[in-house]
C-alpha cells in the first residue's frame, strides 16, 4: 500500500468492521482536515490496488458505497482491529447479496456512528472512528445469543466528570412490526437478568461497570408516526416481564435515524422507553 499508512490502515479497517460505508461517512470518522475529494482519491487509490471495490447507489446521484475485495480482506485479516474477541476476523470480502440487500443496515449504522464521532468533537468528549462495533455477540448461560446491531462505546463530560459509557444500538423499522424489535429486547433481557457465579450479582458485572444503555433508532419513521412507534415499543416491552424490569433499571430510549443525524445524540431527541416514560432528552440523560 503507498501513501499514507495509517490512514489506509484505518480506513480498510472500518470498511472491514461496516462492510459498506460511503467516501463521506470516511472521511467524516479519518478525514481530519483534509478535504473529502483527498479521502475520495483514497478510495479511488485503493481500488486501483485491489483492496476496495464500490456499489453505485440508486437514487443517491450515483454515490458510491466502498467495501473490501477479497484482496482487501485477506491485507486487513492480521490487523487486530478487525479481530473478534474469540480471535476470528471480522474482515471478509462483501457478499454480492449482502450488499445488495443489506445495504440499508450497513450504511445507516455508518450514519449513526458519524453523528455520534461529530457530537463528541464538538462537546470535547470522545468518541473514534473505530468505538462503534458492529454486531457484537454475547452469549447467555442457556445458550442464547444476543447480536445487537452495534456496541457503542463513548467518554462523556457529566457533571463535571469524564465517565465511560456504553450502549447497545438497535435498528427499529416500525413497519415491519414490534415482533423483531421485541425478540432483540427479549434476548437483551437475558442477558441482563443472568446471575453471576455462585448466584452472587450478574453476569454481565464481570463484563462492564454499568449495565449498557440501550438505544433504539427508528428507520423509515416520519415524525408524526415517531409517537405511535414509540407507544407501541412500551406495549411490546410489558408484554414480557423480564423486559419491563430490565428498562426499569437500565436507561433505554428511541429516536429517529433523521433526527439523530441533524440534530446530534446529545440534543433531546430520545423518547425513554423506560416504566417513569418523560419527555425527550439526550441519550446521556436517559
Amino acid at each position: 500500500m503507498t501513501g499514507d499508512l495509517e490512514t489506509d490502515h484505518d480506513v480498510l479497517v472500518t470498511l472491514a468492521r461496516f462492510t459498506l460505508a460511503t467516501a463521506e461517512q470516511l472521511h467524516q470518522l479519518h478525514g481530519g482536515q483534509a478535504g473529502l475529494k483527498q479521502t475520495q482519491k483514497r478510495l479511488t487509490r485503493l481500488h486501483t490496488e485491489g483492496l476496495a471495490g464500490f456499489i453505485t447507489l440508486p437514487q443517491a446521484g450515483r454515490a458510491k458505497a466502498w467495501h473490501l475485495t477479497a484482496a482487501g480482506a485477506s491485507a486487513t485479516a492480521a490487523f487486530p482491529e478487525t479481530r473478534h474477541p474469540d480471535g476470528t476476523s471480522a474482515a471478509a470480502a462483501a457478499e454480492p447479496d449482502a450488499l445488495r440487500y443489506g445495504r440499508s443496515h450497513f450504511l445507516n449504522l455508518g450514519r449513526i456512528h458519524c453523528a455520534f464521532v461529530t457530537d463528541a468533537r464538538t462537546r470535547s468528549e470522545d468518541c473514534g472512528p473505530l468505538d462503534l462495533t458492529p454486531a457484537p455477540e454475547y452469549r447467555a448461560e442457556d445458550g442464547q445469543v444476543y447480536r445487537p446491531a452495534a456496541e457503542l462505546a463513548y467518554t462523556a463530560n457529566l457533571d463535571g466528570t469524564r465517565l465511560r459509557l456504553r450502549a447497545f444500538v438497535e435498528l427499529h423499522r416500525p413497519d415491519t412490526g414490534t415482533e423483531p424489535i421485541a425478540g432483540q429486547l427479549a434476548a437483551c433481557a437475558r442477558l441482563w437478568e443472568q446471575g453471576g457465579p455462585d448466584s452472587t450479582g450478574r453476569a454481565w458485572e464481570r463484563l462492564w461497570k454499568a449495565f449498557p444503555r440501550l438505544l433504539v433508532v427508528l428507520v423509515n419513521t416520519t415524525a408524526a408516526e415517531a409517537r405511535t412507534a414509540v407507544a407501541d415499543l412500551r406495549l411490546a416491552a410489558e408484554e414480557r416481564p423480564v423486559v419491563a424490569e430490565m428498562l426499569a433499571a437500565v436507561p433505554t430510549g428511541a429516536a429517529r435515524i433523521e433526527d439523530l443525524i441533524q440534530r446530534g445524540p446529545s440534543a433531546p431527541i430520545w423518547h425513554p422507553l423506560g416504566a417513569q416514560a418523560g419527555r425527550p432528552c439526550g441519550w446521556t440523560d436517559l
